[in-house]
């Protein structure tokens, strides 16, 4: 009788270790979801972004200058 109350104590304890993983599973799933859907911008940001014109053409940043520019200063 003993053997069997200890079997079915962990077959239950199985029982309910799957169940919260399956629970923890779909909590995870949908935050990451709705995590997805809500993505938007901080107000501030929005508001420093209009604040500030788009230029058509930005400048080149990626042009380096040569080795005398740089020296000299200009």
């Amino acid at each position: 009788m003993a053997k069997n109350k200890i079997q079915k104590k962990k077959e239950r304890e199985k029982r309910v270790a799957k169940k919260k993983l399956a629970k923890k599973a779909t909590r995870a799933a949908q935050e990451k979801s709705t995590e997805e859907s809500q993505k938007k911008i901080p107000q501030r940001a929005q508001l420093m972004r209009s604040a500030v014109p788009k230029t058509e053409n930005p400048a080149n940043t990626s042009k380096k200058s040569t080795f005398t520019q740089r020296r000299t200063g200009g």
